[in-house]
Order: C-alpha cells, then sequence, then structure tokens
C-alpha cells in the first residue's frame, strides 16, 4: 500500500470513529525511555551476552530470567528505567489530541494515559485481559 492511500485510509477511519493507534518504544524514545534492547544492555552483559548479536529479546530476557532464578533483575531494571519523571513529547500530544478511542500500547511508560489528561481526556486504562470486558464510563479513550 502505498503512503497516500494509506493515509487516506486512515483519515477515513478517524473520521468514522474506527482508528485506533498501535504504540510501541519508539514512541517514547523521544521522551527519554529506554527501547528493549537498551533496557536489557546491561543485564545481558552480566550473562555474557552481546546485545548487539541478539535478535530475539523476548528469549534474552527469558535467559537473564533463569540465569538469576527469577524476574528480580529485570523488574527493578523496568521500574528503575521507567520511575522518572519526562514530559510528553510531540507526538504523544499529536496522537492524543486526535478523535482516536482506542490505543494500544506495549511500552511500560503512562505517556499515553498523560497526553489524553493533558488533552482534556480520560482515558480507560487496562493493564490485563481480565480488564477488557469491563468499561470504565464517561471515559474518552481506552487504552
Amino acid at each position: 500500500m502505498k503512503k497516500e492511500d494509506f493515509l487516506e485510509e486512515y483519515v477515513k477511519a478517524i473520521r468514522d470513529g474506527n482508528a485506533a493507534v498501535f504504540a510501541g518504544a519508539g514512541l517514547s524514545r523521544p521522551s527519554g525511555f529506554v527501547n528493549w534492547k537498551e533496557l536489557l544492555r546491561p543485564l545481558a552483559k552480566r550473562i555474557g551476552l552481546d546485545i548487539e548479536k541478539e535478535h530475539d529479546l523476548t528469549a534474552v530476557a527469558q535467559y537473564i530470567s533463569n540465569d538469576a532464578w527469577n524476574r528480580a533483575s529485570i523488574n527493578q531494571t523496568l521500574i528503575d528505567a521507567f520511575a522518572k519523571d519526562v514530559d510528553i513529547n510531540d507526538n504523544i500530544k499529536i496522537l492524543t489530541k486526535l478523535p482516536i478511542y482506542t490505543y494500544w500500547t506495549t511500552n511500560y511508560d503512562c505517556l499515553i494515559e498523560t497526553g489524553l489528561a493533558a488533552a482534556d481526556r480520560r482515558p480507560d486504562v487496562k493493564h490485563n485481559s481480565k480488564q477488557l470486558p469491563v468499561t470504565v464510563r464517561d471515559r474518552d479513550a481506552v487504552v
């Protein structure tokens, strides 16, 4: 599909209320958050892996967890990486002002939620699959 065709279809989906956003780590990077590779780099080094040679980062995380016999080092790394105050970036500001009602993300940060609040929108945030069928009333978006 050509870029122009995609844009035309996506604008139509926004107008019809059917558009959604799937946001990965790239959306959070301009605000100062790390991607998976940077997050796992020091942990991988501890177990003798060169993160630049690895392509399956989920497997790397599993190796790290197996080496320590638990997820504690990964959990602490996540907390350290994402428990900092950052400003929402321009891409977040734009996406959360659009009349889009569904946001999917793999990110541990709360930038989308913060962006929605800054745009005077109230998100219904789902953290696990059990929350999907439950709706918080009077919300402008689901994350």
